[in-house]
């Protein structure tokens, strides 16, 4: 890349580096620590026309799930997503692949040293959101502005 004056660098990282679960500190801290090498990789490249940007999954079906959760199916995959993702379903392989590829595209051209989230809306929501399908009858937020 240095030799053609150009290139991009796409890592992959996790909404592990961006949020903690239970039982997982080990991957979040490598998924946070490619979040850190790509800001900082991102800046001593951009003036070799390098652009270095990186991808933070969320829940992505894999094959390595079915290999390594003993009973987990496609049904099963599809109601977990739909309880708990805001988008009601987990991310594919080819969810992550077209986005690789946008970062990688002339398209991108001015993205440089970003962590791009596809999740789903995941690390959007609030963890103490109990049912957020249901509307709710909270009044928070209301009366502060004239007229909502």
């Amino acid at each position: 890349m240095l030799q053609a004056a150009g290139g991009v660098i796409c890592n992959m990282s996790s909404v592990h580096g961006l949020q903690g679960v239970p039982e997982h500190s080990v991957y979040a801290a490598t998924k946070g620590a490619i979040i850190a090498y790509t800001r900082s990789l991102a800046v001593e490249l951009a003036h070799k026309g390098i652009r270095v940007n990186a991808i933070a999954p969320g829940w992505i079906t894999v094959e390595n799930y079915f290999k390594c959760i003993p009973g987990f199916t496609e049904e099963i995959a599809a109601q977990a997503g739909y309880n708990a993702i805001p988008v009601a379903r987990c991310g594919e392989p080819s969810d992550i692949a077209r986005l690789a590829a946008f970062l990688c595209s002339d398209d991108s051209s001015f993205i440089v040293g970003q962590t791009l989230v596809a999740d789903g809306g995941t690390t959007a929501m609030m963890s103490l959101v109990s049912d957020f399908r249901k509307e709710s009858t909270n009044t928070f937020g209301k009366g502060y502005i004239p007229g909502i």
